[in-house]
């Protein structure tokens, strides 16, 4: 499709939607810093430029003080999330020195060598939502693994009972709505609402878990008990980055399971090399990252007037880390779209870029490392339903399924 960079609906345009590549190079070879027409809101989707961004966090809050939502006329306007510098910036949206204080306190327990531990639940987990995909052989996808499975693996993780996946899991989707660009305002207060909600739900386990013997404590509610008993962190800090950690655990690898799972559908070849060579999935999944990647952009701020490369951009405006745009070709060179099973994967920013890179990505990696592996020594042939097309969410943030409807054939 033609794509107008002077349309302020442009980014709300039913086909971007639902393939933004068009739009994605559009920016990458016409402007790597777009101002969106008619507000403060500015693209960067250079790779060179956003390394440059990153690498500025006095000039480029991570601080998520506006994120943009439908006026209702198919333009994006802000919505105020929380003032700059205030309380509830954390972890992935805070500021050094605070993030770095933060991400000291998780780091060792979300490396690769220490989540490689749970592996075990992991595999229990999949194992658990594959039997009944198996028994059934026509299945939506989405609500019975891409979705379950990293809730129930993020539990795990933090230290929650399985039992309080399905909660988490509602209120992950009914605050995601507020990062999806096109809710209008009347959903953006519904969303706040859900994400009030979770914060309580979370409050509530934290509490539990201070008031349980350390011993028996487990999980990061364990270490970030103890952080708070030691002092190192409050109690609002940690409950709030427990929230980031619940929703974005769950919605990455949701995001990562389902477009992994249609790529492999859709490519019946790939599928049956990697049954036979299941070393190569964590190379196509960074593949399937580079091309597919869950997160289309993250934002940051301005505090203050500053500018990128010739572009003046004020203070108060917000910046849209396009990783997705990123990720594209490099429209001034020619070469192959991406890495083959034979080669090495290319370089990508699905996981961000610089002291922000995602800290749960070794989560995210295993957790559909062993999904994929599961699935395809568990079956001969998984295919899409010819009768039932897949959905999508409409999100200007994450490439997310709605329904992924497929058929199983058992091994």
């Amino acid at each position: 499709m033609p794509i107008n960079l002077n349309d302020p609906t442009i980014l709300l345009d039913n086909e971007v939607l639902d393939d933004p590549t068009a739009f994605h190079d559009a920016l990458r070879s016409e402007a790597p810093v777009w101002k969106v027409p008619g507000q403060n809101t500015f693209v960067v989707s250079d790779p060179r430029l956003i390394r440059e961004v990153v690498g500025r966090s006095q000039d480029f809050s991570s601080n998520l003080v506006n994120i943009l939502y439908d006026d209702g006329e198919g333009r994006l306007i802000p919505y105020e999330i929380a003032p700059y510098r205030a309380s509830v910036h954390v972890l992935s949206t805070a500021d050094p020195p605070l993030h770095g204080h933060h991400r000291k306190l998780l780091q060792p327990h979300l490396s690769p060598a220490s989540v490689a531990g749970f592996a075990p639940a992991i595999s229990n987990i999949v194992e658990e939502h594959l039997a009944p995909i198996l028994a059934t052989r026509a299945v939506d996808a989405v609500s019975t693994f891409s979705d379950p499975v990293p809730v129930r693996t993020i539990c795990e993780v933090v230290g929650l009972p399985a039992s309080d996946a399905p909660a988490i899991l509602g209120y992950a989707n009914g605050t995601g709505a507020l990062l999806d660009g096109v809710t209008d305002r009347e959903g953006m207060q519904r969303a706040a609402n859900a994400a009030f909600e979770l914060t309580i739900f979370v409050h509530e386990r934290l509490e539990q878990a201070l008031a349980h013997d350390p011993a028996d404590r487990r999980g990061l509610l364990a270490i970030l008990s103890a952080a708070i008993e030691d002092g190192q962190v409050s109690h609002g800090e940690v409950r709030d980055m427990l929230v980031v950690l619940v929703t974005a655990g769950s919605e990455t690898t949701a995001s990562l399971l389902a477009t992994s799972i249609e790529v492999l559908c859709q490519n019946q070849d790939l599928q049956q090399a990697l049954r036979e060579e299941p070393e190569l999935i964590p190379e196509t999944l960074e593949e399937i990252l580079r091309a597919q990647g869950p997160f289309q952009f993250h934002y940051r701020f301005t505090p203050h007037d500053t500018e990128l490369a010739e572009f003046q951009i004020p203070a108060n405006s917000q910046v849209m880390l396009m990783w997705a745009a990123a990720n594209r070709p490099d429209p001034a060179h020619e070469g192959p779209e991406g890495a083959s099973l034979s080669g090495k994967a290319a370089p990508h920013f699905a996981f961000g870029r610089g002291l922000h890179f995602c800290i749960g990505a070794p989560v995210a990696r295993l957790e559909a490392r062993i999904a994929l592996e599961h699935l395809l020594r568990s079956t001969s042939s998984v295919t899409l339903d010819p009768d039932h097309p897949s959905t999508r969410r409409p999100s200007i943030f994450i490439r997310r399924h709605a329904t992924l409807p497929i058929l199983v054939e058992p091994s």
